[in-house]
């Protein structure tokens, strides 16, 4: 079987933003292609495009390429599908996948990072509800054998609290981790494929 190499350019008001190369990610494992990669463009008339790029045995371009102007993402608006032989390098599929990855994740830093901060400004608020909680128990002379129980409680929600902490802190390092041993994986697979210097 002959191998082609194509690159197609999808354009339309709503392209960006939709799921649109992941959705041609899944589309590109199913048809069996060995080279796939999909970047985001804006034209000059400031209109959205997604530039892809194939590579595949011609049954494998050919099922990737049918159905391709019908069967879009839910939310997607395309005006136009341009197909043309490509004759450069395509980036192996499964490298792209890890691409993809290694974006999906440093999307996702931020708002872990978003989170931790608002738990540790929760922490702060409970430590010093925790303080005022204490001044309230030694006014309140009457009240002492419930104050007991309360105190209790909350000893029992900061350790829960601290165990909490800890554990997302331990989360976070692993995941943080994960993060740059993936990059390092991804760097070295682009430099092994020349595309790093």
């Amino acid at each position: 079987m002959q191998v082609i190499k194509n690159k197609i350019i999808i354009q339309g008001p709503k392209v960006h933003e939709v799921g649109y190369r992941i959705f041609l990610l899944n589309r590109a494992l199913t048809s069996g292609l060995t080279g796939f990669s999909a970047y985001n463009h804006t034209s000059p008339e400031n209109i959205q495009q997604i530039e892809i790029y194939i590579e595949g045995e011609t049954d494998a371009i050919e099922d990737f390429v049918t159905g391709l102007d019908v069967n879009i993402p839910v939310h997607a608006i395309v005006d136009t599908i341009s197909i043309e032989p490509y004759n450069r390098r395509v980036i192996n599929i499964v490298d792209y996948m890890h691409l993809v990855q290694v974006e999906q994740l440093d999307k996702g830093i931020p708002a872990i990072l978003g989170i931790q901060s608002s738990q540790e400004k929760m922490l702060e608020k409970q430590d010093l509800m925790l303080d005022k909680q204490d001044q309230m128990l030694n006014n309140q002379d009457q009240m002492i054998e419930k104050q007991e129980q309360m105190i209790d409680t909350q000893k029992q929600t900061n350790k829960e609290i601290q165990t909490l902490r800890y554990d997302l802190k331990t989360e976070m390092n692993e995941r943080f981790n994960k993060i740059e041993h993936e990059l390092e994986q991804v760097k070295d697979a682009l430099h092994k494929h020349g595309i790093m210097a």
